[in-house]
């Protein structure tokens, strides 16, 4: 991947596109701009683990971060998506806690990195951006609460065509969605057997095609459909 490089311009310029920043002062930009950094990471690179410290916050500049909760029992399960402009790793930093989830690049990706002190710094030089990062926030905690309703009170196979849908109209212009039954999984809380099974039998009505962790679906009806069965 080409990266982009450190010079504070660049940094400047991203940063000032990002909707979180973009309202901050000159001189607020540019210092953070000065004590921030462009990191390359690869994809399945491990960026934090939950219980970790809460060293810096991120913020996507190009690809895609998982943000996984694990259960005592060893299970892995994502809760949220990071793509270009979302920034991550925050809340710790605020809170003064250590991660409650973990983060993985699920692509070749680049990211702004956001040392705790300068954050914590710029949240006391500009008190609007506190409260953007609270609105930031609680918008997320919303669609985790729909998300969990979603697994609550869906079967199965309810829960996997919901995410499919999902996924296929945030990755429209490409035709197909890129996932593998792993990450499918991991998304629905399910085992990758359940997955697998699902999957097969949906090829086999030929509602869609799969192969090399591409799906691409073909009766978007049958699947909306699917969506709405929910357990009694």
């Amino acid at each position: 991947m080409k990266g982009k490089g450190e010079g504070n311009s660049e940094i400047l310029e991203f940063l000032s596109g990002i909707p979180l920043f973009s309202k901050l002062s000159r001189a607020s930009l540019s210092s953070l701009s000065s004590e921030c950094r462009f990191k390359q990471v690869k994809k399945g690179e491990v960026l934090f683990l939950q219980s970790d410290p809460p060293e810096s916050a991120y913020v996507v500049s190009s690809g895609k971060v998982s943000i996984i909760l694990n259960s005592p029992d060893g299970r892995e399960m994502v809760i949220n998506e990071m793509h270009k402009g979302d920034i991550f790793g925050e809340l710790g930093i605020l809170t003064n806690k250590n991660r409650s989830t973990s983060a993985i690049a699920r692509s070749e990706s680049e990211l702004l990195v956001i040392p705790h002190k300068v954050f914590l710094r710029i949240i006391d030089d500009e008190p609007q951006l506190t409260r953007r990062v609270l609105e930031l926030t609680v918008s997320r905690l919303q669609n985790s609460s729909e998300r969990e309703s979603a697994l609550v009170f869906m079967d199965a196979q309810a829960r996997l065509a919901h995410l499919l849908l999902e996924l296929d109209q945030q990755e429209e212009d490409k035709g197909y969605i890129t996932i593998s039954q792993e990450e499918l999984a991991q998304r629905t809380g399910l085992i990758r057997q359940t997955v697998a099974k699902a999957l097969g039998k949906w090829r086999r009505k030929g509602w869609l095609i799969t192969g090399r962790g591409k799906i691409v679906l073909l009766d978007h009806e049958a699947f909306k459909e699917m969506e709405t069965k929910m357990l009694v």
